[in-house]
């Protein structure tokens, strides 16, 4: 029997999503990053020799993902040598009926779990593997609720996309319990359902953790996005964060005076940047100051920074307009709800119109656009297949 287990675990790849932050032309570079950081947690499978790979929830976006794709990514995990692959299904490619999953024939190193907590026996390595994957696009009740553990001798390993409830209700998920994860008698709780990297946990005797999202997305991503290598031993838990995203996002904000020129509000961006991080990383400089000199330093600006910032867009921060009484806007929950993103993606656009119009006739113009599609794209919708 094998005397230790070695994983790696990441969530939220969401292939074929175009939900990226910042202006159209970055949406390019943006997914060969992500294909770059896929090609990356395969050789590090291989470089670390671990035995399984446990991708928890979001591998792609339902709503836009490609067979090519599906098929790419089933390919690169059949190639894998030593390594057995579980995957659990989150909340962005549910195993519907028109799912993702369906459109290939996956290798045979790979799991997929479906409808309520299964298991799978390694008798090889003392192990038993536990994990349910989403089937609709909403919870109806806790994937613990009826879970009864098991009393036997092997390591246990379970895998959810969910979140706890130390950590709130997020997106309108229901969350499993503190005390559910005590009781549920496994090793180790593998989760993939947040934006960032949890750090490790514990409930009982239960070490659990969430990778979070591989590849930030956005501006409001934060911190460090990567993988969990982890041994598992039966009188020990071991886990190590590995960051693997390509870029990060950042906001700076930037508040001009009146006798600065380009060059020195350039260089105050600059100066606090290593030459690595100007030409790795995404950028999003808001500036404000006296609102029509901001207004003419925008373009300018922006393509005075690009020489040194591959990824930048620059932002006049303007002061909100009292007259002005803004729509329910799409926000963050709906984009991780696994719903259709068309009125989030509409939204971005409309915001990056509305700052790039240089007259005021162009603002009028590109806000009543806002405010109609807005309304027109408002209903949203929940999906339920069975």
């Amino acid at each position: 029997m094998a005397a230790s287990v070695r994983f790696i675990q990441c969530a939220g790849f969401r292939f074929d999503s175009p939900a990226w932050d910042g202006p159209e032309r970055w949406a390019t570079a943006r997914n060969q990053d992500l294909w770059q950081t896929f090609q990356a947690l395969l050789s590090l499978c291989q470089a670390e020799k671990v035995e399984f790979l446990f991708l928890t929830g979001d591998l792609f976006e339902q709503q836009y993902v490609r067979q090519e794709t599906v098929e790419g990514v089933a390919e690169l995990l059949g190639k894998l040598e030593g390594t057995r692959v579980f995957i659990t299904p989150g909340r962005r490619d549910p195993l519907t009926i028109s799912s993702a999953y369906r459109l290939t024939v996956w290798p045979r190193n790979v799991h997929i779990f479906s409808s309520g907590i299964k298991s799978v026996k390694l008798p090889s390595h003392n192990l038993t593997i536990y994990g349910a994957g989403w089937t609709a696009y909403h919870q109806e009740k806790s994937f613990l609720d009826d879970f009864t553990p098991i009393n036997d001798t092997t390591l246990k390993i379970m895998l959810l996309h969910a979140v706890v409830d130390s950590l709130g209700t997020s997106q309108g998920l229901i969350p499993i319990k503190q005390d559910q994860i005590s009781a549920s008698g496994v090793n180790y709780l593998a989760l993939g359902h947040l934006e960032g990297w949890s750090g490790i946990q514990q409930a009982g005797k239960t070490i659990w953790a969430d990778c979070g999202v591989i590849e930030a997305r956005s501006f409001a991503d934060k911190g460090s996005h990567g993988v969990i290598l982890g041994e598992i031993r039966e009188e020990s838990t071991c886990i190590e964060f590995r960051e693997l995203g390509q870029r990060c996002y950042y906001e700076i904000n930037l508040t001009v005076q009146s006798q600065e020129s380009l060059a020195e509000i350039a260089e105050r961006v600059l100066k606090e940047l290593s030459p690595d991080e100007r030409q790795r990383n995404l950028y999003r400089i808001n500036i404000s100051g006296d609102q029509l000199e901001i207004e003419r330093l925008v373009s300018p600006l922006q393509k005075l920074l690009m020489a040194e910032l591959p990824f930048v867009e620059v932002i006049a921060h303007e002061e909100p307009d009292p007259t002005y009484v803004d729509l329910p806007r799409p926000s963050k929950v709906n984009i991780q709800e696994g719903f259709p993103t068309l009125a989030h993606i509409f939204s971005g656009k409309l915001q990056t119109r509305l700052s790039e119009a240089d007259e005021s006739e162009n603002k009028e113009y590109w806000g009543v656009v806002q405010k109609i599609g807005m309304t027109a794209l408002g209903q949203g919708r929940i999906i339920d297949e069975d």
